[in-house]
C-alpha cells in the first residue's frame, strides 16, 4: 500500500483533488484494517429504518451534483440526513451496490462525456481525463470503461459505444 501511495504521489496526485482524497482514504482504510480498532459496528434499528428510497434519492442527488468534488461516504450520508450505515444499507437494499461504487459509476459517465467532447487527435486526453475523474492508473480506468461501455476509451468519439 505504501508503495502504491508513493507511486501515486510521484505521479502528481497533489494537483488532482479526487486522486489525493482517494489515496488518503485508502491509506486510512489500510491502517484501520491492519491495526486493531473498534470502528466497525453493526447497523442499528434506526439505520435499518432509515434505509428507504427517500434516503437513496437524496444520496444519489448529492452524488450526481458533486461527483467532481472529493466527497466521502460521510458527506453522502450527511447530505441524505442519515448515518453512514443507513446510506450503505439503502444502496445495498435498493440498488445492490454501494454508495462509492455508484460514485465511481457517475464519475465514469462524466469521463465518458468529456472524452466524447475531446478532439480525437489530442494525445493524453484519456490519461488526463481519467486522472481528473479520480483514476490514478490509466489501465484500471480503461478496464472500468471497457466494462461499462463495451469498448476502450480510445479512438474517435463516434467509435466508442454509447
Amino acid at each position: 500500500m505504501y508503495g502504491y501511495a508513493r507511486e501515486a504521489i510521484d505521479l502528481g496526485v497533489a494537483g488532482e483533488p479526487l486522486l489525493a482524497g482517494s489515496v488518503a482514504r485508502l491509506l486510512a482504510a489500510t491502517a484501520l484494517t491492519v491495526f486493531p480498532n473498534n470502528t466497525l459496528s453493526d447497523p442499528t434499528f434506526s439505520d435499518r429504518r432509515d434505509a428507504h428510497p427517500r434516503t437513496l434519492r437524496r444520496a444519489i442527488t448529492f452524488i450526481e451534483e458533486n461527483a467532481d468534488r472529493d466527497i466521502t461516504l460521510a458527506d453522502i450520508a450527511a447530505a441524505a440526513h442519515v448515518t453512514i450505515r443507513a446510506v450503505q444499507l439503502a444502496f445495498r437494499r435498493h440498488l445492490d451496490s454501494t454508495p462509492i461504487a455508484y460514485l465511481r459509476w457517475v464519475r465514469l459517465e462524466h469521463a465518458d462525456q468529456e472524452l466524447r467532447r475531446a478532439d480525437a487527435t489530442d494525445d493524453g486526453t484519456v490519461t488526463e481525463t481519467a486522472r481528473r475523474w479520480g483514476w490514478a492508473d490509466a489501465d484500471r480506468f480503461t478496464a472500468a470503461y471497457r466494462k461499462r461501455f463495451g469498448s476502450p476509451p480510445t479512438g474517435p468519439p463516434h467509435d466508442r459505444a454509447p
